[in-house]
């Protein structure tokens, strides 16, 4: 029942083309949610990257996904962030561009050319404790920091469970 999803380290755990057909498998056995991926790149010439490029282009990962529900308009996209970066070993050919970057243009796009109400970043980066040993710094922390536009961060790796949002430019 997801509309989407995105990358994490684990996922190229098995390799780019492990990975690609795994993607491939699900799609053909039903419905999935999209794989969300802003910032990442399979253009090298890498046979083990085709599976990628076809999944791609079958419309199964796609940098962004805007929806509708009750009359808003959501812009959805997904990042793999710095941290969560070195841990993708088994990437190979795979190439991560960063994901400040990746975000500021993305997010041109859903508000200007989209036309989104609300703009939510799907992030594999994670928080960290800050000096004062609240969850408040972290690539799922300096995202909206430093890319105007965001209203949501919904984010993972660091697999800490939050009892109350972080708010950063006056949104969750």
């Amino acid at each position: 029942g997801y509309d989407a999803t995105t990358f994490g380290n684990h996922e190229f755990d098995l390799g780019p083309d492990g990975l690609g057909k795994a993607i491939s498998v699900a799609g053909k056995a039903g419905r999935i949610p999209a794989v969300l991926s802003s910032n990442s790149d399979f253009t090298a010439d890498d046979a083990k990257l085709d599976g990628l490029r076809q999944v791609s282009k079958e419309g199964l990962i796609r940098r962004y996904l805007v929806i509708e529900r009750g009359g808003i308009r959501f812009g959805l996209f997904g990042l793999l962030g710095q941290e969560a970066q070195h841990y993708t070993s088994g990437a190979g050919a795979v190439k991560f561009s960063d994901p400040v970057e990746a975000a500021k243009e993305v997010v041109t796009i859903l508000r200007e050319t989209e036309k989104v109400d609300l703009v939510i970043a799907l992030s594999h980066g994670g928080v960290t404790k800050g000096k004062d040993g609240r969850f408040n710094t972290g690539d799922d922390v300096t995202l909206p920091e430093n890319v105007p536009g965001i209203d949501v961060v919904i984010g993972g790796h660091s697999h800490t469970e939050l009892n109350e949002p972080i708010i950063v430019n006056g949104h969750t």
